[in-house]
């Protein structure tokens, strides 16, 4: 799960963990301890990331997020090339986190 800064189109946190209550809170928390400040969040209707950013003000709806689709498509399109440049690519947990890692790098970075 990640935050997105659609102004300066940066993943500005992300979080590991499954979609539910507990990892939304994770990203909440991750956005305040990197001392992020927003105005608003926009959202789809899930009820883990509603219950976690109760106090924010929220925009909830797919228009509101369909900006967002298209960066989805940039980290699936980077990591599937991360993916093929190596040669068979690992098993281990941390080399999978290592290649987010660097996808991140790039598209923070300009380089998509």
């Amino acid at each position: 799960m990640y935050a997105y800064d659609r102004a300066t189109n940066e993943i500005v946190a992300y979080v590991w963990g499954k979609r539910d209550l507990k990892t939304a809170q994770k990203l909440r928390a991750r956005l305040k301890q990197l001392k992020v400040s927003y105005d608003s969040i926009s959202m789809d209707n899930w009820d883990s990331l509603i219950t976690a950013f109760k106090p924010d003000n929220k925009q909830v709806g797919k228009q509101h997020t369909i900006g967002i689709e298209g960066n989805n498509c940039r980290l699936r399109h980077r990591l599937k090339r991360a993916i093929r440049r190596t040669c068979c690519f690992s098993k281990k947990l941390d080399n999978h986190l290592k290649v987010f890692d660097l996808v991140f790098f790039y598209i923070n970075d300009g380089y998509v």
